[in-house]
């Protein structure tokens, strides 16, 4: 019955309003008022179905009735560019697992991490000794630097490299002609070189679309390919200067594959527009695959017929150099990264490593030790009508759900075409209309039964990054998307068609409407909190502050902002005015997908998280004190934080190291 709570103390509010507000919202009251009495008699009915239904819940671990305990999903994603060499050595490595290596064509493994994050996101093996590895990771681990680090003895220890630090590598390519040269992409757009293996950097394209794959070619140094999220370009004087290749017309490329036996041959994977293929180094190109989402492409260097690419569904081969395809493999989990090597051929996908060595007729998985390791969970949250009804959104993986609190997971595959979601928003009345943002350009996704299938739906820039969607809890047809680069845009139609909103910095990784007015919009932005008194038509900056997002008190004028680095901060007048409440919070980097929650029955206790290694804080003064409540949290940097809205002790929070929850209000 809390959506009845909710709609009395909101009426208490309407009753006591000043004459200007209380004139105002009487004119709307008319149209709101049958839309709030449906609301009113469906959460009545569903709170009865619901406390008809017998839990599910997973019991916690021995000794840990208090405090946080793990409940997964084993999900890790493997997504890197798998490195492999004739040799026998290959290295594969997760952001949730870090690095595996195996010496004798994937039959034994070890653990590689010594000196090493565990987020790894791409790898390349130098070209003339398989023992010196370039390993690209976004770090998850507070006070250690992310970048690109370095390996010259296959893999028993790693250094980073100086002039990397903190930089979101997205590919990495060495030079196998030239020792010591390496590319590195950025997920901002820039390509950096380094001529002396990894001692310094330079930037050599200033792009801003991130970059999906980075090639040169095997015989001569000076062509170097690479894709990006708009469009390709090709360096002929081994980096220094690029041209776009115009004849790749697809608006999202992948990844670029050359053909090592005859290196005129080029392949690209596109976001639904295919594979293509060059006959003449990139100058025309030809699609030659069917309309798919193909996240990665090679060629058997043995037999430059046989052409594979990754995709979100299946392993797509061709066995007459892209004539023709069918689908070869993995059709339950589909593959993020795809390499061949001697005849064999090994895909990376969100559940672990697999490989063929008949040209994808069978597959067997490689298991390599990661599939035991916990997915990095980037944001979370709960289904407002469904008990114990979890949505996580994996770094390298997809939307993964679990219908019982945790105690078992299902990945969502079917339709959601992107290597990793963002923020997930439930329809407060309809739980089968979900929608998903996505990282890597993919746009919006939408799904109508629950999340078990989901469709795309895409606006803006050909790479539009979607972080975060926003249902109106009134009009529950207007959605809000605000995204990385292309602003907040709007949808009056349930999330079909959308409208840019003029006037709000094009960067949006946050979106809130007040429960009270849904005319009422703030956007949160790297430069501040904006507010909209009429629907996101105008804006007015209130927090200059960097802001993830924001959170009201049930039935007041309170309000709370997690910022990027400056903490919690809270407005006694419905986000008009803010002050820092942060006495007693250690680390004022907080969680990008983690808004302060509040207790419905007591609003006086509140939680914030920080992904900075502060963990969960407390506090039962409405902010005037914060607590460390970290019990058993073996992973303190927090992206996420959802509260169960049928048991407020019951909070999940995602880290680097899967999904925790607790049944104890964290105490």
């Amino acid at each position: 019955m809390r959506n009845m709570t909710v709609f009395i103390s909101t009426t208490l509010r309407w009753r006591t309003a000043s004459p200007v507000v209380k004139e105002r919202r009487r004119i709307r009251r008319s149209r709101h008022l049958a839309v709030t009495l449906l609301v009113v008699a469906i959460a009545a009915t569903q709170a009865q179905i619901q406390a008809s239904k017998a839990s599910h819940r997973p019991k916690p671990a021995p000794g840990k009735t208090r405090g946080w305990f793990a409940a997964g999903p084993s999900e890790p994603g493997i997504w890197s560019n798998i490195a492999a060499h004739s040799s026998g050595t290959i290295y594969i490595g997760s952001m949730g697992g870090g690095v595996r290596k195996s010496t004798d064509f994937g039959a034994t493994w070890q653990t590689v991490n010594s000196g090493l994050p565990v987020g790894v996101n791409s790898f390349a093996m130098d070209g003339s000794d398989p023992n010196t590895i370039y390993c690209g990771v976004l770090s998850v681990v507070a006070g250690i630097p992310g970048g690109v680090y370095k390996s010259t003895d296959g893999g028993a220890s790693w250094v980073h490299t100086p002039g990397s630090t903190n930089i979101v590598t997205t590919s990495l390519a060495a030079d196998p002609n030239h020792p010591g040269v390496v590319f590195m992409g950025a997920l901002g757009g820039a390509l950096r070189r380094t001529m002396d293996a990894g001692a310094t950097w330079s930037v050599v394209f200033a792009g801003t679309s991130p970059i999906g794959s980075v090639q040169v070619d095997p015989t001569d140094g000076s062509r170097v390919y690479m894709a990006t999220l708009a469009g390709a370009w090709r360096s002929v004087d081994a980096g220094t200067t690029w041209s776009r290749m115009s004849g790749l017309t697809a608006p999202n490329v992948w990844g670029i594959a050359i053909d090592p036996t005859q290196t005129s041959v080029l392949y690209a994977s596109t976001n639904d527009h295919g594979v293509w293929k060059s006959l003449d180094y990139g100058d025309t190109w030809q699609s030659v695959s069917p309309p798919l989402t193909a996240y990665n492409v090679t060629v058997d260097p043995t037999n430059p017929n046989n052409v594979y690419a990754a995709t979100r569904t299946a392993v797509w081969s061709s066995a007459d150099a892209g004539a023709t395809w069918r689908e070869s493999g993995l059709p339950e989990r589909g593959a993020f990264s795809i390499v061949a090597e001697g005849g064999v051929v090994y895909a990376g996908t969100s559940v672990g490593a697999a490989v063929t060595r008949d040209n994808g007729a069978s597959w067997s998985d490689l298991d390599p030790g990661l599939g035991g390791g916990r997915a990095f969970g980037y944001g979370i949250t709960l289904d407002p009508n469904v008990r114990d009804k979890v949505f996580v959104s994996g770094l390298a993986s997809t939307v993964t759900i679990s219908e019982d609190g945790g105690a078992r997971w299902t990945p969502s595959h079917t339709g959601y075409l992107s290597k990793s979601p963002r923020g997930i928003a439930v329809d407060p009345l309809d739980s089968s209309r979900v929608y998903a943002g996505s990282f890597y350009a993919a746009g919006l996704f939408k799904s109508v039964d629950g999340g078990v299938s989901w469709s795309r739906r895409t606006f803006g820039s050909a790479a539009v990054y979607v972080w975060v969607p926003e249902v109106d809890p009134i009009e529950r047809n207007i959605v809000y998307a605000g995204t990385q680069g292309d602003g907040l845009w709007k949808s009056m139609d349930y999330g079909d068609t959308w409208t840019r909103l003029p006037g709000v910095p094009a960067t949006v990784q946050g979106v809130t409407l007040d429960p009270l007015d849904n005319q009422r919009v703030f956007a949160s932005t790297p430069n501040g909190l904006w507010r909209s008194e009429n629907g996101g038509q105008t804006w007015t900056m209130v927090l200059t502050t960097s802001t993830w997002n924001v959170t009201f008190a049930p039935g007041a004028h309170i309000a709370y902002a997690a910022t990027r680095q400056a903490g919690v901060f809270k407005s006694l007048d419905r986000g008009n005015t803010w002050f820092p409440i942060n006495n007693g919070i250690t680390n004022l980097v907080m969680g990008r997908s983690a808004p302060v929650v509040v207790h419905p029955e007591d609003s006086e206790t509140i939680y914030a998280a920080s992904e900075g290694g502060g963990g969960v804080y407390k506090s039962k003064d409405g902010g005037a004190t914060w607590t460390q409540v970290n019990l058993h949290l073996d992973d303190t940097s927090v992206y996420g934080l959802a509260m169960d809205p049928f048991r407020p002790k019951t909070l999940y929070v995602s880290t680097p190291s899967g999904v925790y929850n607790t049944l104890s209000g964290a105490e």
